[in-house]
C-alpha cells in the first residue's frame, strides 16, 4: 500500500466496477428466465413464513403487465454482487497486483503521480 497506495485503490474499484457489470451482463443475457423462477421460489417461501398467501400464477400476471416479465433489478443485482463479492474476488485480486505497477508507471511518466518512494 505505501508503494502504490491510491493508485492500486483506484485500479482495484475500476476491475470492480468492470467485473460486476459484466457478471450482471451476462446473468441477465444467459440465465434470465432461471432468476425469476428462483425469484418466484423465495417469494413464495418468505410469504409462507410470514403467513400471507402466495398466488404466482396471479402475480405473475400482474408482474408481466408491469415489468414484461423480466427479472427485477434488485434480484439481478444481489446475484451478481455474490458472484461477484465471492468467485471473482480471487481473479480481481490478482489482476490488481498485476495491473498497478503498469498503471503507475505510465501515470509517472504523464506526470499525474509524483515518483513513488522506496
Amino acid at each position: 500500500m505505501k508503494k502504490y497506495g491510491t493508485v492500486g485503490v483506484g485500479v482495484y474499484l475500476g476491475l470492480s466496477v468492470i467485473d460486476l457489470s459484466l457478471t450482471m451482463a451476462l446473468i441477465s443475457y444467459k440465465g434470465a428466465d432461471k432468476v425469476k423462477n428462483m425469484e418466484d421460489w423465495v417469494v413464495g417461501n418468505i410469504k409462507g413464513w410470514v403467513g400471507m398467501k402466495h398466488d404466482p400464477d396471479n402475480e405473475e400476471e400482474k408482474m408481466k403487465e408491469v415489468q414484461g416479465g423480466k427479472v427485477s433489478f434488485t434480484t439481478l443485482f444481489v446475484i451478481a454482487y455474490g458472484i461477484h463479492k465471492t468467485i471473482l474476488l480471487p481473479v480481481r485480486l490478482s489482476l490488481t497486483a498485476a495491473i498497478t505497477p503498469i498503471v503507475a508507471r505510465r501515470l509517472r511518466e504523464l506526470g499525474w503521480i509524483k515518483n513513488i518512494v522506496k
